[in-house]
């Protein structure tokens, strides 16, 4: 037999360290955990990498608030033009959704009967009716001759059965009482009259200026008359004139139709 010492020399087998570490589950032999140790070491490098990112934001905020405590002057400059143009663009919605007080008050319809030529307010008989046919003063709508008049700036009234007319064609007539205004209220109305005028095709050219000449007062030195809506006016108001003008030029049942511009 081999003594003590030959066996304490002699190579163990295979078997022998599978038997040490655990392969076999018989009695005697036991059994040894294995650690992960490169997950472990994967984790302390990430937490690692957390720490030193939240030191090195804590470290920058420190910094920043170190500074006076004020913003960045571009933060500011940029905030300031965000305001601006929010306030621009409420501005914008308010006045474009507020309604147009220039606008002119609407007149019942009174229709866009022709009729033979003749004073349809004076003798309303000539006209197909026994009473007045018209439902505002100057008239809107209603029975008016089947000739428009041109479009122009007159010193002589000119009919109101007729350029009712030239209101169904989407024109402007503008009525005024010559004793009530004065020359150079009457030449602020010519001249606005006569720009428009001289627009031609291209622009709004369908307005007749003319004295009242009716039997019944007009009620205000100025009476500005579209297709069913009138504005009257106490002074020749540019602003108040191009603001009813906006709102109410072309707007009629035939606005294509009617004379073109004069010359």
């Amino acid at each position: 037999m081999p003594d003590e010492r030959t066996q304490r020399h002699q190579p163990r087998g295979r078997g022998f360290y599978q038997r040490k570490r655990g392969a076999s589950h018989g009695p005697g032999f036991l059994r040894y955990p294995r650690q992960r140790m490169g997950r472990r070491r994967r984790t302390a490098g990430i937490q690692h990498r957390e720490r030193a990112s939240s030191e090195a934001l804590s470290r920058r905020v420190g910094e920043q608030s170190s500074g006076g405590g004020l913003p960045d002057w571009r933060l500011l400059a940029i905030g300031g033009v965000l305001l601006i143009g929010t306030l621009v663009v409420i501005l914008v919605l308010i006045m474009g959704s507020a309604p147009n007080p220039d606008a002119g008050t609407a007149q019942p319809d009174a229709g866009q009967t022709h009729v033979e030529t003749g004073d349809c307010r004076a003798d309303p008989a000539n006209c197909g009716g026994t009473s007045n046919p018209y439902t505002s003063l100057p008239a809107t709508s209603g029975p008016h001759w089947a000739t428009p008049a041109n479009w122009g700036v007159y010193s002589t009234p000119q009919a109101e059965s007729q350029v009712i007319h030239n209101l169904e064609h989407g024109g402007i007539v503008i009525w005024y009482d010559p004793e009530a205004l004065d020359l150079e209220q009457i030449g602020e109305l010519a001249s606005y009259v006569e720009a428009q005028l001289s627009q031609g095709h291209g622009g709004r050219f369908k307005f007749i200026l003319t004295p009242w000449g009716g039997e019944d007062e007009l009620g205000s030195p100025i009476v500005l008359t579209a297709w069913r809506y009138l504005l009257p006016l106490e002074d020749a108001d540019r602003d108040a004139i191009d603001g009813f003008v906006r709102a109410r030029y072309g707007i009629a049942p035939e606005p294509q139709g009617g004379p073109g511009p004069p010359g």
